[in-house]
């Protein structure tokens, strides 16, 4: 019988790495990451669900019918039951990822868990660095669905996590995985203040298409007008820059790694007189704000916070 040790001895009497002999596991859970992104439009599913970030718990209800581009969600207060309920802008595409980055990120399965009666696969994507959170998902195998999401970070500390506790999901509804891909724009609002910065960070998307209304999105690294970084944390791109539209004067751009997105928001300083020098934080996210070259500049991400300290000291601003 030939013993994981003595399958060890034969590799390295070859000369051959070690993990040439082991299963790929990190393609198996990147096909199951590639499967969850088009799970959450291409099924009929309703739930309820629990989400906490920081110190805030929330419950939802989600419905979802297949092909449509967004859900009906509704945040249930506690205590005050459905007469209670708001319509919430909370999506589950938010915890989808973009891209799977080998060099920043380690991806691996873990063991079997079964959540809201249905088994799932956990998936762990692990980063490389301290620029980056840990982020461990439990996927259902049979349709891709996500059931269960948990960022935390170097110390195994949960910042943020979501999980179903009921749900139905209509199989036979599925469709083409290629219909799913057609994300609708998230309509992102001048950010001038902390806590909207915070509660529309999460919902900027790289690969989403800009609205009739607004301006045409770039994913021109080289279309920030003054602006330029002169370096970025290892991974780090820009994938969307949103241009200054007439009625805020703000311009967003969106870097990411493929798993985290970072939002930069530059406006004129006289924007936002009442903010000089800004740090907050919630749970994964932070936000960091100064004033450079007479624009007040937020940075937005769930994210570490020396990511954001590593961004700004990249950012510079170049006269014409």
């Amino acid at each position: 019988m030939i013993t994981k040790y003595k399958l060890k001895l034969m590799v390295a009497s070859l000369g051959l790495p070690f993990f040439l002999a082991q299963p790929s596991v990190a393609a198996d859970a990147l096909e199951l990451l590639d499967r969850m992104q088009s799970a959450v439009y291409d099924l009929d599913y309703t739930g309820q669900l629990v989400y906490s970030k920081g110190d805030e718990l929330s419950t939802y209800r989600i419905t979802h019918q297949a092909g449509q581009e967004q859900e009906s969600v509704v945040r249930l207060n506690q205590g005050d039951g459905e007469n209670g309920s708001q319509i919430e802008s909370f999506s589950l595409s938010k915890f989808n990822p973009h891209a799977s980055d080998t060099n920043t990120y380690a991806f691996d399965l873990g063991g079997a868990a079964r959540v809201a009666e249905h088994d799932c696969q956990i998936v762990v994507v692990r980063p490389k660095d301290k620029m980056r959170y840990l982020q461990r998902y439990c996927i259902d195998p049979k349709t891709g669905m996500l059931l269960k999401y948990s960022l935390m970070d170097r110390e195994q500390q949960v910042l943020e996590q979501l999980m179903f506790t009921q749900l139905s999901i209509d199989i036979k509804a599925a469709m083409p995985t290629s219909d799913a891909l057609a994300i609708s724009s998230t309509e992102v609002a001048p950010m001038p203040v902390a806590a909207a910065a915070m509660d529309r960070a999460r919902l900027v998307k790289p690969n989403e298409p800009a609205s009739t209304a607004e301006k045409p999105i770039s994913t021109d690294a080289n279309n920030l007008g003054n602006w330029r970084f002169e370096s970025l944390p290892a991974g780090f791109k820009v994938v969307k820059v949103i241009p200054q539209t007439d009625n805020n004067n703000v311009r967003q751009i969106v870097l990411s790694d493929g798993m985290a997105a970072v939002s930069v928001f530059i406006a004129p300083a006289a924007a936002a007189k009442d903010i000089d020098q800004l740090s907050y934080a919630n749970g994964a996210t932070h936000i960091m704000g100064l004033e450079l070259a007479g624009h007040l500049i937020t940075f937005v991400g769930e994210v570490p916070e020396p990511t954001l300290q590593a961004i700004q000291k990249g950012l510079r601003y170049v006269a014409r």
